[in-house]
C-alpha cells in the first residue's frame, strides 16, 4: 500500500486489562490515521497475548471453526483496539449451506455435499468484533511470549496484492464508533484441502457470512464464492429490499472538472457532495482506477483530509486494487451534506488507440461508492452530474447529459455538460470524429465516428493492402488486396448505425415506454464489446464496419454483431439505467433484458425465424460445456449473478448463462401474454413492461419487484396454483435449474361441419415430479399455424381432449420457443 500523505507515528500504550482493549475507541485524531494504516498492515504481535489452545470454538453463524491444539497470538492493539491474530497448529474448518442453492454451489467448488469440512494448519485473523472475548473465555494462561511471528503482515501483503480490498474495510472498522454497525471479521485458513481459505462475516453486507478462496483464472486469480448468505436464517430473497440500508453514505451530486490530454493523460478536480447515513463516522470508502493518483482530497472549509490509496496497478494484469479511503476531520453527522474536493491524474486510464482513436474508461475515472466484492450493486443509487471537459480543440468530445455549453480557449475546447435527471453513471469520449444526426420522433441520435481507423483496423488495412505480402507466399500466392475490403474506416457507417439506432429507439419505445432521455450519442471503441451509458453508448469498432468487411475478418455471424449488438447496447437505456438493479442477484434484470431486447430487434429488423434461430443459439449455449465441461445451465441459478464467473468456470459461461437464459425467461413470460386475438398479440407484454419501467422509473429493482409485477398482470392461465401467485414459475426457472423434456402424441379425428377432435398427452421428464409449466399449442391447418391456447402442465404425463372448430393437419408445442425445453415433435 502507499501512504499518500506522510504523518507522525503514534505509538499506543497497551492498556493493561485484556479486555478493556476491545472497549469502544475514541475517535482517533488526523495525526493517528497513518499510524493506525502502517500498524494494520504489519502489525506487531503481542507477548502479552499468546497462549497455547485446545479445542477453542469460533462461531460465526453456521460456520465453526475449531482450533484444536497449538498456539494462538493476538497483535497489539491499535487505537484501542486489537484486531488480528495468528494461530499455528492443527485446526478444523465446519460450515452448512442454509439452502440448497448454496449447497450446490459449495459442492461446485469442493465436491462436497451437504456441509464444508476442511482441517488447516495456520490461520491469521482480521476482526473488529467480539473475536478477543469469544476466545478469552476459552482460554485458562496467557503469557508466555512466543517467536517473533511475521505470517500476519505476510498474507495482509498477499491479499492486497490481490486487489481484496480487505485492509481499508479493516481500517474504516477500527476506527468506527459504532462497533456494532461495521463488525468485521475474516479468517484466512491454509488448509490442506484448497490452499488458503476464507471465512469473512461484514456486518454492513447484507449478505454477512462469505466462504471462499483466490482461485486461478488465466493471468489473474479470482475470488471463488463457495457461499455468500444472509445471518440468522433470514430470507436472501429479501435482504436487498432497501439496497442502501448499510450504506455509510451516498452520493448526491457530482462537479467534474476533467482534461483528457491528446497523450492521453486525464487530470479531473471531482467535488463530490455526499450525505453520510449514520452519525460518528470518519472513514469513507470510495472506488477510483488506482492509476489515477490522488494529490489532494479536501473538505467543504478547504481543510486538506488524509487518504489512502490503492498501489497504482500501472499495466499489471492483478489490480491492487481500486478504492481510496478518506479520514474526514470531523465526524460525519447523518442527513448533513458535505462536499469533497479530489484531485488527481495519471496514465493508463484513458488509452491512445489510433490516430484520433482513444479509449475512454466508462468506470473508474471519478471517485464512486466503492464496490469490491458482491453484493449492493452501485447501479442502484443515482447522482446529479455536472461536467466540465477541457480537451484538444481539434477533437470532439461527447459525454452523459445534455451540452450545456462549447467554447475555444487557445488550444482547448471546453464543453460542459449537465445531467437532465439523477444517473448511475457518467461517460465521455473524444477523438477526430464525423459527426452524423438522426432523429427518432423527438429524440436526437448523434453520431460520433472516428475518421480514421484505430491502430488494429490500419494494421489489418497495411496486411491487405501491402503487396510485399504476396510475394512471401511464393509463386502462385494470392494477393492480399484481392479481397474486396475497402477502407476501414468508422466513419463510413455513421449514417446506417443512426439510422439502425433510431429504429431500436422506436421499437423499445413501443414495447418499454418511453426513452429516459432527451438524447442519445453513440461512438465506437477499439475493443470486442459495447457499453451502454444513460444517453451514450460505446459499440465495438466491429459493427462500425460494413458486412462486407466482416466477412472478409472471418466475422460469421453478421446479425450478432450489428443488429442485435446494437439493439442489445440501446436497450440499456431501459435495462440498467432507466430502471437499475439492487444487488448482484438481480443483474440479470439489466442483461437478460438486454439480451432478449436484441432479439426483439432481430426479430422486427430481420424476420421471426431468424429470431427464433437467436433463441435456439442460446438454448444450445446453456446445455453445452464451459472449459470445465460444466454444463452452461447447471453452473447456478440466474441470480448467482457474477459469482458465476469463477475459477471453475470462465467468464463465458458468466455470460452465456446470465444473458442467454435471462432473455429466455423474459421470452417464456411473453409467451405466456400473447393473445393471439388481439391486432397486437404483445398488448399485454407491453403492458407489463410498460408499468414495470414506470413503477421503477430512474430507481433499482429486485428479481422481486419484477415478480410482483408479473402477478399484477398474469393471465388466469399463468395461474397454476390458484394463488395469484407465479412462484411456480420463479422457482423453477429464475431461483432454480434444470430444463424440463417434453414429448407429445395424439390423434387427429375429422368431426362434422369440418371440425377436428383431438386426443394427445403431454409427457414431461428430467425435473421433479412438481414441476409446472405453462405449454402453447399449435396447429398448422394449411399454410396458416395456429395458436389453439395453452396446457397447464402439472405432472409428467397431461392427457387432453378437446374438438376444435377447424380442420387440422399437425399439432407442434414450443414452435416459438415458449418454453425453454427440449421438445421432442
Amino acid at each position: 500500500m502507499r501512504i499518500v500523505r506522510v504523518l507522525c507515528l503514534i505509538s499506543f500504550a497497551l492498556a493493561a486489562p485484556l479486555l478493556r482493549a476491545q472497549s469502544v475507541p475514541a475517535p482517533a485524531t488526523v495525526s493517528e490515521a497513518a499510524s493506525v494504516w502502517e500498524t494494520l498492515s504489519a502489525p506487531a504481535m503481542d507477548p502479552a497475548r499468546f497462549t497455547r489452545v485446545e479445542n477453542v470454538e469460533i462461531v460465526r453463524d453456521r460456520v465453526r471453526i475449531k482450533l484444536l491444539s497449538g498456539t494462538l497470538q493476538f497483535a497489539q492493539p491499535v487505537n484501542g483496539v486489537v484486531f488480528g491474530a495468528v494461530f499455528h497448529g492443527e485446526g478444523r474448518l465446519l460450515a452448512e449451506p442454509p439452502n440448497p442453492i448454496e449447497a450446490y454451489q459449495l459442492f461446485l467448488f469442493t465436491k462436497q455435499e451437504g456441509k464444508l469440512e476442511m482441517t488447516f494448519t495456520d490461520a491469521t485473523f482480521s476482526f473488529t468484533d467480539d473475536l478477543l472475548e469469544e476466545v478469552s473465555r476459552q482460554v485458562v494462561k496467557w503469557g508466555g511470549g512466543g517467536p517473533a511471528d511475521d505470517l500476519y503482515a505476510h498474507r495482509q501483503k498477499e491479499r492486497e496484492d490481490l486487489g481484496a480490498a480487505y485492509l481499508p474495510r479493516l481500517f474504516k472498522s477500527v476506527l468506527s464508533p459504532d462497533r456494532k454497525r461495521t463488525a468485521y471479521f475474516l479468517a484466512d485458513l491454509k488448509t490442506h484441502e484448497k490452499g488458503w481459505v476464507e471465512v469473512r462475516y461484514d456486518a454492513m453486507q447484507p449478505e454477512e457470512l462469505r466462504v471462499g478462496r483466490w482461485g486461478d483464472a488465466g493471468p489473474v486469480k479470482i475470488r471463488d464464492v463457495w457461499m455468500n448468505f444472509p445471518a440468522g436464517g433470514r430470507n436472501p430473497r429479501h435482504v436487498y429490499d432497501d439496497p442502501a440500508e448499510r450504506m455509510d453514505f451516498l452520493i448526491n451530486a457530482y462537479s467534474i472538472d476533467a482534461s483528457p490530454e491528446q497523450n492521453a493523460d486525464l487530470s479531473a478536480t471531482a467535488k463530490v457532495t455526499l450525505e453520510p447515513r449514520f452519525s460518528g463516522e470518519r472513514v469513507l470508502l470510495f472506488g477510483l482506477d488506482s492509476n489515477l493518483r490522488l494529490s489532494s482530497v479536501k473538505d467543504s472549509q478547504g481543510r486538506s483530509l488524509d487518504f489512502f490509496q490503492a498501489r497504482e496497478s500501472k499495466d499489471r494484469y492483478q489490480s491492487y486494487g481500486d478504492y481510496v479511503v478518506v479520514v474526514l476531520k470531523d465526524a460525519a453527522k447523518a442527513s448533513t451534506r458535505e462536499t469533497l474536493e479530489f484531485q488527481y491524474g495519471g496514465k493508463r486510464v484513458v488509452r491512445r488507440v489510433g490516430d484520433g482513436n482513444y479509449y475512454c474508461p466508462s468506470f473508474g475515472w471519478y471517485p464512486s461508492l466503492l464496490e469490491s466484492e458482491p453484493g449492493v450493486e452501485i447501479f442502484a443509487f443515482r447522482s446529479d452530474f455536472e461536467l466540465t471537459f477541457r480537451s484538444p480543440k481539434k477533437y470532439g468530445l461527447i459525454a452523459t447529459g445534455s451540452r450545456i455549453s462549447d467554447v475555444t480557449d487557445g488550444k482547448q475546447r471546453i464543453t460542459t455538460w449537465k445531467s437532465q435527471v439523477p444517473l448511475a453513471a457518467a461517460g465521455f469520449a473524444y477523438g477526430d470524429y464525423k459527426t452524423y444526426v438522426e432523429k427518432a420522433g423527438e429524440i436526437e441520435v448523434q453520431i460520433y465516428a472516428n475518421k480514421e481507423g484505430d491502430d488494429v483496423l490500419k494494421s489489418i488495412q497495411t496486411a491487405v493492402d501491402d503487396p510485399i505480402g504476396s510475394l512471401a507466399r511464393g509463386p502462385g500466392g494470392q494477393h492480399a488486396s484481392s479481397v474486396a475490403i475497402g477502407e476501414l474506416t468508422p466513419a463510413a457507417m455513421a449514417k446506417t448505425v443512426g439510422i439502425e439506432t433510431s429504429n431500436t429507439i422506436r421499437l423499445f419505445e413501443n414495447y418499454f415506454g418511453p426513452y429516459p432521455y432527451k438524447q442519445i450519442a453513440v461512438t465506437n471503441i477499439a475493443a470486442s464489446h459495447g457499453q451502454g451509458w444513460p444517453g451514450l453508448l460505446y459499440l465495438s469498432v466491429i459493427t462500425f464496419l460494413d458486412p462486407t468487411q466482416r466477412h472478409a475478418l472471418g466475422i460469421r455471424d453478421q446479425v450478432q454483431i450489428s443488429d442485435f449488438f446494437r439493439a442489445h447496447e440501446s436497450s440499456h437505456q431501459w435495462w440498467g439505467h432507466r430502471v437499475g438493479w439492487k444487488s448482484y442477484h438481480d443483474q440479470w434484470l439489466s442483461e437478460g433484458f438486454a439480451e432478449f431486447s436484441g432479439k426483439l430487434y432481430v426479430q422486427f429488423r430481420r424476420d421471426p425465424k431468424e429470431f427464433l434461430t437467436q433463441f435456439r443459439k442460446d438454448k444450445e449455449l446453456l446445455e453445452a460445456g464451459d472449459i470445465h465441461s460444466h454444463r452452461i445451465e447447471f453452473l447456478g441459478p440466474i441470480t448467482m449473478g457474477r459469482r458465476i464467473f469463477s475459477a471453475e468456470t470462465d467468464h463465458s459461461s458468466y455470460q452465456r448463462l446470465i444473458y442467454s437464459k435471462g432473455g429466455y425467461i423474459l421470452q417464456m413470460l411473453r409467451m405466456q401474454l400473447y393473445d393471439s386475438r388481439n391486432p397486437d398479440p404483445d398488448h399485454l407484454f407491453k403492458a407489463m413492461m410498460q408499468d414495470y419501467c414506470k413503477t421503477f422509473d430512474n430507481k433499482p429493482a429486485s428479481t422481486e419487484d419484477f415478480k410482483a409485477i408479473v402477478e399484477k398482470h398474469m393471465t388466469p392461465a399463468m395461474d397454476l396454483d390458484k394463488n395469484h401467485k407465479m412462484d411456480w414459475f420463479f422457482d423453477e426457472y429464475v431461483y432454480g435449474m434444470g430444463r424440463p423434456r417434453y414429448s407429445f402424441n395424439y390423434a387427429l379425428t375429422p368431426a362434422a361441419d369440418g371440425k377436428t377432435q383431438v386426443k394427445l398427452t403431454l409427457n414431461r421428464s428430467g425435473v421433479p415430479e412438481n414441476w409446472k409449466d405453462v405449454v402453447a399449442l399449435y396447429a398448422q391447418s394449411g399454410d396458416r399455424i395456429l395458436r389453439l391456447g395453452s396446457i397447464a402442465s402439472l405432472s409428467s404425463s397431461s392427457p387432453v381432449e378437446v374438438t376444435l372448430p377447424v380442420k387440422i393437419d399437425k399439432l407442434m408445442i414450443n414452435h416459438y420457443e415458449d418454453l425453454l425445453a427440449d421438445v421432442k415433435q
